[in-house]
């Protein structure tokens, strides 16, 4: 057995009997929060722990907020690579935001495949991975190890894949690009791992103003639209009636309620679930942070809340 392959085997007990990787069933979910949409990510730590270990550092010290995606590779702009792949990857952070080199954790280990949706570790040669990753679109042989794409054959570290949000992940591939550099960049907004409970089911008052949701005939100005906002909020802190406030004030359907499931976890489609990763920002961190019968506010902002004002009540 090669020192390499040792070594690994060596950190993953380390790792084992520190407690610090566990079974699939507890493996990690963490959000990706993109100026198009979340991309959420199950990370396998169960098979591949060197390398989710090191995703999870970067995750938990809050390195990947307000980085970027910088790179998209196509069937249609790679013309000289024999062997073609496509993914969209993350940049490298600056030197001061890395953490030291990791192991290249190889799939011949880990026995993971780059498959639609894998996420992995950008690299250049082995055990040179520090901070950017990227994300397959379609399945890529040539990425495992024994593949073409890169000359050593060593392939490169997936520790993870997409369960919800792919369709952003295509979107950022098909963005403005010269050759393979991502024209603008697309903004990572932060990363993380879930927080509050598994699901919650909430009642809201949307305050919407003139533009903020183009289907609806809608007035008001946004200044007009704040002040009512925040009176509202105000009336539902005190106890009033809050369906009265909904039926009386929203711009969204009445009753409002909707019940959402948290980051990576199955909806209960009987239930008319939707995902934490749907909504619109503002709205999920708001309501996955408030107690039942509390009340919150999700103030407008372009980027997190775009359609208004968000008045919240949890009711479960």
């Amino acid at each position: 057995m090669k020192k390499s392959a040792l070594r690994i085997m060596f950190l993953i007990a380390l790792l084992l009997a520190a407690g610090l990787i566990s079974s699939a069933a507890n493996n990690p979910i963490v959000y990706i929060r993109t100026e198009v949409g979340v991309i959420v990510v199950e990370v396998y730590q169960d098979k591949a722990p060197l390398t989710s270990a090191n995703f999870l550092k970067y995750v938990d010290a809050k390195r990947y907020d307000d980085s970027i995606f910088h790179r998209t590779v196509t069937m249609a702009n790679q013309p000289n690579n024999a062997v073609k792949i496509e993914v969209i990857q993350a940049a490298e952070l600056p030197p001061e935001k890395c953490f030291a080199p990791i192991p290249l954790e190889r799939t011949s280990v880990t026995g993971l495949k780059h498959l639609d949706g894998t996420i992995s570790m950008a690299r250049n040669g082995p055990d040179t991975a520090t901070s950017s990753f990227f994300i397959c679109i379609g399945d890529q042989p040539e990425l495992d190890f024994g593949g073409k794409r890169n000359n050593d054959g060593q392939g490169f570290a997936a520790f993870g894949k997409v369960v919800s949000g792919m369709e952003r992940v295509k979107k950022i591939q098909q963005a403005p690009s010269e050759g393979q550099t991502l024209k603008p960049p697309v903004k990572i907004l932060s990363a993380g791992r879930p927080t509050g409970p598994e699901g919650v089911a909430v009642q809201h008052v949307l305050i919407a103003f003139k533009g903020s949701i183009p289907e609806e005939t809608v007035t008001r100005s946004q200044d007009e639209a704040k002040a009512l906002a925040l009176e509202i909020f105000e009336r539902a802190k005190k106890g009033e009636d809050f369906d009265a406030l909904v039926k009386k004030y929203t711009n969204d359907e009445y009753p409002g309620v909707y019940r959402m499931a948290n980051f990576g976890l199955p909806l209960n489609k009987e239930n008319k679930e939707y995902s934490r990763a749907g909504m619109v920002w503002s709205f999920g961190e708001v309501s996955f942070g408030l107690p039942v019968g509390g009340i919150g506010l999700a103030v407008y902002d372009p980027m997190s809340s775009k359609y208004g004002w968000h008045i919240i009540k949890r009711l479960e």
